[in-house]
């Protein structure tokens, strides 16, 4: 624990505390406040002064986080929650990281992402308002109930006094890294707005107004789903850059937490197509603009829980029990309350829902195929990440669903989920037959074909043949194995139909409406990008291997040759440098460049040293090879017995003989040190030495002595029978474990990522629409040619 005092904090200090927590409650009962006049105050005013009670309440969320990140940013270490997530020396940014970096600092983010939006819908909300302002508010004051539990303003006391430690323990090392400062504000913002869709369905669903919802709530579906996506791609480039497996994507259940809100709220802005176009789905996006929020609210749930504690490799720590409880209410109330509502209104409402059919193939059949597919993606993964809850209350160990087991089940969704997005943008809202739509695809399709040719010939006889392995094979259900090869075209050549589909489709309606484009441009980008994940997965190649001075190892095509340290072990911004050399390469004295993965040693909470690496990314074009280490070993020799009396002789100079057992303390007693004297004879000198084992709580631990200055010798064991003990030698040369991707294409995972975010930011502005101000007011929901086009099609 770092050094502390007893010096009183300053004033300032305690009364920014007292006004925090004191903010916290003012929030929640405001809150409440609003919540009450909403439902129950006189009709003549409950709007205005549900809304007043709405914003004040927002304004004091707001304050909770000014008063924290004050705390953090002047590194106030007397408050239980700055000490554990800050410490001296940090730059500005991970100051203000450190907010969120822990359970109750990305509760207050998540309040306060969706208080934002709360405050953005609002105006807009019309005919709904009352019923939004009541739903934000029910969640948002337990939100501020759970801080007031979870309370990030707790004093470090002793005696009855504030203790003020000279140092916090700071960020933990994985969340020391830029991505922690844009990632969780984006990615939360992108949960704080699935909040006002809900809001929005939930008030829909008790008027019983179905129409006018529709205008009001696609263009926040769009930038939720926009906001997400971005959130989760960054979260995959930092776990790239930061875990050292070599990957963007593990199936981690926090990473499918958000992964499934994303693919349900993309079903729902498709629903919502339907809807503006035909008049039909109306109680169907009803559901789909609930569900996302309340699939993130149960995967809130697993990950703060505890649950997920040993099988995930960022969850959060246990919940305060009363806070738990606070969230399980939340997540109850919100979840049956909604579905309950939803099943009235389907049974009362069922009858008039459109009859009409279209027979043939037709948009708004696509559109349900995918609106299914994506959603039984969402299904999947949410079972997939349950998986350890369910083990946990059968009384198991929880452990994850491992990476394979997914690949082998979502393929079956995904490939005709993408045949979907790419033949969808040709069909027609009237029904066509088979051979119509056909045509329309079939030149997208042909150039699919050709430009899946072309570039299998470039994985053969170019030299990406020498990056990529198309040698792997592929496990299938039934542990069938298939070739690799055939498998990865299959799944990048739908990627690329996708992509040539709706380029072609952007191409054909390029004069009606640049911001309507907007879809098309999504579409491509989440082609891209899921192509770079394929390939940068699928056809990678990785090798491991040691290295240690004065011997290279060859690992794949390279010869790596370890090149000394920056610094000392201890120090966080440490690097191990290793050059890295063309093995094939005529000119084998000039690298070809300097892999410098990161290596320290850090002591969390006081334990015992822990390694922390970070891995080299070195960028090409077309890949990047990726060099990561693991944690150093010395050189050990093979183990040697000795009993009482013998001898062995080290080198021409030295020798070592056994002389006895020593023991210091009770046998079988934690604490208790083993010994064994060793006379060492150094030409004339001779010297006693005593390597010890002590029985510690998870094991024994040894305790080496040095023999000259590049040798340690290490006792092993000890046969109490006999009397003899087990000794090895280590030399200080370190072996460094190294291992080494090949990652192709992984360029496009991050155009895929720009792509898909530009294509949501034009059709976000794109349906921009005024809201009516009264409900006699109609509502246009396709208003540009190109919204024409898209219904219509042509022939």
């Amino acid at each position: 624990m770092p050094h502390t005092d007893f010096a009183s904090p300053p004033s300032w200090s305690l009364l920014t505390g007292d006004i925090g927590r004191g903010l916290v409650l003012l929030t929640a009962t405001l809150f409440a406040a609003s919540f009450l006049l909403a439902v129950f105050a006189p009709a003549r005013w409950r709007e205005k002064a549900a809304s007043w009670a709405f914003v004040a309440g927002c304004a004091g969320i707001f304050g909770v986080f000014a008063a924290l990140a004050t705390l953090f940013v002047n590194d106030r270490f007397e408050f239980s929650y700055v000490w554990a997530h800050a410490e001296h020396g940090n730059a500005l940014q991970y100051r203000i990281a450190g907010i969120w970096s822990g359970q109750e600092g990305s509760f207050l983010l998540w309040g306060v992402c969706a208080a934002v939006f709360g405050l953005l819908v609002l105006p807009k909300a019309g005919v709904y308002k009352r019923w939004y302002v009541a739903v934000t508010s029910l969640f948002l004051g337990s939100i501020a109930s759970i801080l007031a539990y979870e309370s990030p303003f707790k004093l470090n006391m002793l005696e009855g006094r504030p203790l003020v430690p000279l140092n916090g323990v700071g960020l933990a090392p994985t969340l020391q890294n830029y991505w922690v400062v844009i990632h969780p504000p984006t990615i939360f913002l992108g949960f704080g707005s699935l909040t006002a869709l809900f809001a929005l369905a939930t008030a829909a669903l008790i008027i019983r107004d179905y129409d006018k919802w529709v205008p009001i709530v696609r263009p926040w579906a769009i930038v939720s789903t926009t906001l997400v996506g971005l959130g989760l791609c960054m979260g995959g480039f930092w776990a790239y850059e930061t875990l050292g497996w070599g990957g963007f994507w593990m199936w981690d259940p926090v990473e499918n937490v958000s992964f499934v809100p994303w693919v349900l709220t993309a079903g729902f802005i498709h629903g919502l197509i339907v809807q503006a176009s035909r008049g039909k789905w109306k109680l169907t996006n009803l559901a789909l603009g609930g569900l996302p929020f309340l699939a993130f609210l149960y995967g809130t749930f697993l990950t703060r829980s505890g649950f997920l504690a040993d099988a995930s490799v960022h969850s959060f720590a246990e919940m305060d029990r009363s806070a738990l409880k606070l969230l399980i209410g939340l997540m109850s109330v919100m979840t049956l309350g909604f579905l309950g509502l939803w099943g009235v209104r389907y049974f009362q409402d069922k009858r008039n829902a459109p009859e009409d059919e279209v027979k043939g193939f037709n948009r708004e059949g696509f559109y349900r195929t995918g609106v299914l597919l994506l959603s039984a993606m969402g299904v999947a993964t949410m079972i997939g990440m349950s998986v350890p809850l369910f083990m946990a209350l059968s009384g198991r160990k929880p452990a994850v669903v491992e990476e394979h087991t997914y690949h082998m089940v979502l393929p079956y969704i995904f490939v005709p989920l993408m045949l979907v997005m790419a033949v969808a943008p040709f069909a027609a809202w009237k029904g066509m037959k088979a051979r119509e739509l056909a045509s329309r695809a079939y030149t997208a399709f042909c150039v699919t074909i050709g430009l899946l040719g072309f570039a299998l010939i470039g994985l053969k006889f170019t030299p990406m043949a020498g990056i990529a392995d198309l040698t792997k094979s592929v496990t299938f259900p039934m542990n069938m194995q298939v070739p690799g090869l055939p498998w990865v075209l299959i799944l990048v050549g739908t990627c690329l139909f996708v992509l040539v589909a709706n380029g072609v489709r952007m191409v054909e309606l390029a004069r009606a409406s640049k911001l309507g484009m907007g879809s098309f441009v999504s579409h491509i980008g989440v082609a891209v990008l899921l192509a770079g994940l394929i390939l940068s997965r699928g056809f990678e190649r990785h090798e491991q291997g040691v290295v240690m001075e004065g011997h290279p190892a060859r690992i794949l095509d390279y010869v790596l040759m370890l090149d000394g340290r920056t610094s000392d072990l201890t120090d966080k911004e440490n690097k191990v440098l290793i050059k890295v050399f063309d093995a094939k390469g005529k000119d084998a004295t000039k690298p070809l460049f300097v892999a410098k993965p990161g290596l320290y040693y850090t002591q969390m909470g006081g334990g015992e040293l822990t390694p922390v690496q970070w891995p080299s990314i070195q960028r090409y074009a077309a890949h990047d090879v990726y060099v990561t280490l693991y944690p150093p070993q010395p050189q050990t020799s093979r183990e040697f017995s000795l009993k009482k009396g013998g001898e062995l002789t080290i080198d021409n100079k030295r020798k070592i003989k056994y002389l006895g057992m020593t023991r210091e303390g009770e046998a079988g007693v934690t604490g208790t040190k083993f010994g064994a004297r060793i006379e060492l004879t150094d030409g004339e000198n001779v010297t006693e030495l005593q390597p010890q084992m002590e029985l510690g709580e998870g094991g024994p631990i040894n305790h080496p002595v040095g023999v000259g200055q590049d040798l340690r010798l290490k006792m092993t064991g000890m046969d109490a029978a006999d009397g003899s003990v087990r000794i090895v030698f280590e030399q200080d040369a370190m072996i460094y474990p190294v291992e080494v991707f090949n990652k192709p294409f992984t360029g496009l995972v991050w155009l895929g990522t720009g792509t898909m975010t530009l294509g949501g930011i034009l059709a976000a502005l794109y349906r921009r629409q005024r809201v009516p101000k009264t409900a006699a007011q109609p509502v246009r929901t396709e208003t540009s040619p190109a919204s024409r086009e898209l219904i219509t099609t042509r022939t």
